[in-house]
């Protein structure tokens, strides 16, 4: 059975999504006694389910479900508001992913896609129109293989760019020491540094790091002549209304280290639940996302590009690193999301049963179940991990949460 399953999962799997994993900390007895009796035993009600989550939290939570049309239909918060800004680790991906691709839609048609700003048609075309299909040899003057890198192979971790020359999560160390405003030549030592460690073959290798999206995200700044907080800002903050001053991108957010954040796109955001939830109805409706009104934006994106975005990405390449693959879960990736199934091995059947999420370690889970028409955002941020089980990361239990919960969501929306 899937649950049975998925408990295994949560026990065994001491996630690493980037960098360092987690160290163990001092255990929390009462909150271990919660979180092991939510494992354990069971819950009825959302609220009960995640009134017991939320008692094995560093800073308290929030919980979110948006209908198809992007309404809030369930909100319940413990300490944390949801509008509080936290760092939200891997749930960056997504945000990179969708940036990336409204750069895409705004350069080939810049009339046709809401609030393009200043990136009008051609000024992203660096040698030639601006597609997933780009190149770092025609980008950034890669040779060899390595030249044939595309973006969209690093969208997807299937680059062949790994980690330190090994198969980790991990990074090259000169993302998270970059300094604040950083120049063009800090930027193209520390990409051509993660392209000289590494030792895949584009395309033929799934590696899940933080080395992909760093070279991503330099390609589009090269590429529309721009840094990446100004495409960012321009992009995603300002039509949606995000808070500029804090909706910022950090190299490291677990210290107050000041550094630039510009190749962080994979884990370097903060941001509100409330605010996200903006950005990702784009998804959910294939194109509108919200602005700070609630109103619909459209246009946001083509309904190609969220496609792009759902879809497996794999094409072929063999699983090398993923947290979930050393347990024998197969489950598949698109551009900046994790496809989330039952039977992975037939995508069809995948299809029937999929939800996209892009969860971080500190346990920050967004999810779209395209099925069923709904979203959900579970706000935390467990970098102290007070749950207190050694083998259950923050990220493992909001996991088991949203699989405790999804049922009793199922019910309430009547699929």
């Amino acid at each position: 059975m899937k649950f049975h399953s998925y408990l295994t999962l949560v026990f065994l799997l001491p996630f690493c999504f980037f960098g360092n994993c987690l160290k163990s900390v001092e255990t929390d007895k009462e909150a271990r006694s919660i979180l092991f009796a939510g494992i354990a035993g069971s819950c009825f009600t959302i609220d009960s389910c995640f009134d017991q989550y939320a008692k094995t939290t560093d800073e308290g939570a929030s919980f979110q479900v948006y209908d198809q049309s992007g309404n809030r239909i369930y909100a319940r918060q413990s300490i944390l508001d949801y509008n509080t800004y936290l760092p939200i680790a891997s749930g960056s991906k997504w945000v990179t992913a969708i940036t990336a691709m409204r750069a895409i839609d705004c350069n080939t048609n810049s009339g046709t896609y809401a609030g393009c700003g200043t990136v009008t048609t051609g000024t992203c075309a660096t040698g030639g129109t601006l597609s997933l299909s780009r190149t770092t040899s025609e980008i950034l003057g890669w040779t060899g293989t390595k030249g044939t890198i595309t973006l969209r192979q690093l969208l997807s971790f299937t680059s062949g760019l790994n980690a330190g020359g090994g198969n980790g999560s991990g990074q090259a160390t000169c993302i998270s020491t970059l300094p604040i405003g950083a120049t063009a030549t800090q930027k193209d030592t520390c990409v051509n540094e993660i392209r000289d460690q590494s030792t895949g073959t584009p395309g033929a290798l799934f590696q899940y790091n933080s080395n992909h999206m760093a070279v991503a995200q330099r390609m589009l700044e090269v590429s529309c002549g721009k840094t990446w907080t100004t495409m960012f800002t321009q992009l995603i903050v300002t039509p949606l209304g995000w808070d500029a001053s804090q909706a910022v991108w950090k190299g490291n957010y677990r210290t107050n280290e000041d550094t630039d954040g510009s190749l962080s796109g994979a884990f370097g955001l903060s941001i509100s639940p409330e605010h996200y939830a903006r950005m990702l109805n784009v998804l959910l409706t294939n194109g509108t996302a919200k602005n700070a009104s609630g109103a619909n934006i459209a246009n946001f994106l083509s309904t190609t590009s969220v496609t792009e975005i759902l879809q497996d990405q794999y094409n072929g390449a063999k699983i090398g690193y993923s947290q979930f693959s050393a347990f024998g879960y197969r489950w598949q990736y698109g551009l900046g999301n994790w496809r989330f199934c039952t039977t992975t091995d037939i995508p069809a059947e995948c299809d029937k049963d999929l939800i996209s999420h892009s969860i971080g370690i500190n346990g920050f889970y967004p999810w779209v179940d395209k099925n069923r028409n709904y979203m959900a955002i579970l706000a935390v941020n467990n970098t102290g991990r007070k749950n207190g089980l050694s083998l259950l990361s923050a990220s493992s239990t909001s996991l088991f949460f949203a699989e405790t919960v999804r049922p009793l969501i199922h019910l309430q929306i009547g699929k």
